[in-house]
């Protein structure tokens, strides 16, 4: 391995690591894909099951959940999520629903926001990002999504 595919394996091994949860494999690896391209690392999940074992043992900094999950309500996995997760992480629901739908979701749930998943691309890296880079940051207006 040459010295710049080295630095490059670095940069990535210190990426932030997103935990994608979704029942639907399209959305998945779309997400997976998507977030990837952008330096992010992801680790994903279609169900609840190994939830809470992934969050020790790989440390995300923001969890991705889908509110429809078939196993479990992605609310019920937000507090999970605050349980089990290092401190600090983010933890932003992931769904098809209206946005006035996601808002009432993720305040009752305490997760840190939402991101419809009719965000996509630039604008889903966006928004993964300013999540990731604290309160302070906002996610792009045009890309459908809320903090709390």
């Amino acid at each position: 391995m040459d010295y710049k595919n080295a630095q490059m394996a670095n940069e990535r091994s210190l990426a932030p690591l997103v935990l994608v949860v979704d029942d639907s494999e399209i959305a998945r690896e779309a997400v997976r894909d998507t977030l990837e391209s952008s330096g992010l690392r992801v680790v994903t999940l279609e169900s609840a099951f190994g939830f809470i074992r992934t969050l020790r043992e790989q440390e995300p900094a923001l969890i991705l959940l889908d509110v429809g999950l078939a196993s479990m309500n992605g609310t019920k996995l937000v507090r999970l999520g605050r349980e089990h997760a290092p401190r600090g992480t983010k933890v932003v629901l992931y769904s098809g629903r209206s946005p006035e739908e996601l808002a009432v979701d993720a305040k009752d749930s305490g997760a840190d926001g939402f991101i419809s998943k009719r965000t996509t691309d630039r604008a889903l890296v966006l928004a993964v990002q300013g999540y990731l880079n604290g309160p302070r940051a906002h996610p792009p207006a045009n890309a459908d999504v809320s903090r709390k």
